[in-house]
């Protein structure tokens, strides 16, 4: 599907990747309503006088995507101001990294809301405008740790892992409607995102352990636009590695388990869920 004219919606584009895919599908000519939290308004005012360099039409709009009679207020209001939305990109998710036990229901409620019932609730809202006109795309940014089933992670990974199927699901029911479906699944995103910002908040330096790597947020962005203009399925961005650990875990996953540990994933996911709990919690650095 060509982007340059359309209308492009895209969640959590204040700071981090989304930032960087607003750009990607700014460049390719495509309109794009920005979507963040009310408390990012500034970001997004500044991020919307920065894309009309780009000669397109741009506009944001504020929502708590935890929140469904806010998400469905929005959804109301973007055809009047923006629109009628031809492509939908679902990066916004809240990061859950932490120790499960520690967690609380709040934070574990909000993490499945936002992460993967409120990319499903707008799809079902803009879906009829799409089939009616037999042309649209949904693009579901992921994790790998969806495909995984990280440690310290395990909340977040579950809802990525929700996210991949319900995509690859809706694909294959829509062949042949003109409407698409792509999951991206990224590995750890270097210099922007939440990633970045855990490492930022750590006392001591934390080194991605080489198996996992890193990716940078304008690689998955580039991703992100060529999965519309190719019609991907579904992508792993990161070391070519990560694509065959995924498949292997399916079927092996005791194996990999065992490989995690020997790699120090388990371990170095522990010290990133410390530094989001506030380093040092008395009790559970040597579990």
């Amino acid at each position: 599907m060509k982007i340059k004219n359309k209308n492009v919606l895209i969640t959590g584009v204040s700071r981090g990747v989304g930032r960087y895919i607003a750009y990607a599908i700014a460049r390719q000519g495509g309109n794009v309503a920005l979507l963040a939290l009310p408390s990012d308004s500034e970001c997004l005012q500044r991020l919307e006088n920065q894309l009309v360099q780009f000669n397109v039409t741009v506009k944001s709009f504020t929502v708590d995507l935890s929140d469904k009679q806010q998400i469905s207020d929005v959804i109301k209001k973007i055809p009047n101001e923006f629109g009628m939305i031809d492509i939908f990109i679902s990066n916004a998710a809240i990061e859950s990294v932490g120790i499960f036990e520690h967690q609380t229901e709040q934070v574990l409620e909000k993490t499945i809301a936002v992460n993967l019932l409120a990319p499903i609730l707008v799809a079902k809202k803009l879906l009829p405008n799409m089939l009616s006109k037999k042309s649209g795309h949904v693009v579901v940014i992921s994790s790998f740790a969806g495909k995984l089933g990280s440690p310290y992670q395990s909340v977040y990974s579950a809802t990525k892992a929700g996210l991949n199927k319900w995509a690859l699901g809706m694909k294959r029911e829509l062949k042949g409607s003109g409407v698409s479906f792509s999951a991206i699944s990224p590995n750890y995103v270097s210099t922007a995102g939440m990633y970045a910002n855990v490492l930022q908040k750590a006392s001591e330096k934390l080194t991605t352990p080489k198996i996992a790597g890193e990716v940078t947020p304008q690689k998955v962005a580039n991703i992100v636009v060529r999965s519309i203009l190719k019609d991907t399925a579904d992508k792993v961005v990161g070391s070519p590695l990560l694509t065959v650990v995924s498949a292997l875990n399916e079927v092996i996953p005791e194996v990999i388990s065992s490989m995690l540990e020997i790699f120090g994933i388990p371990q170095y996911n522990k010290k990133l869920a410390l530094v989001h709990h506030g380093e040092k919690m008395k009790g559970i650095e040597g579990k």
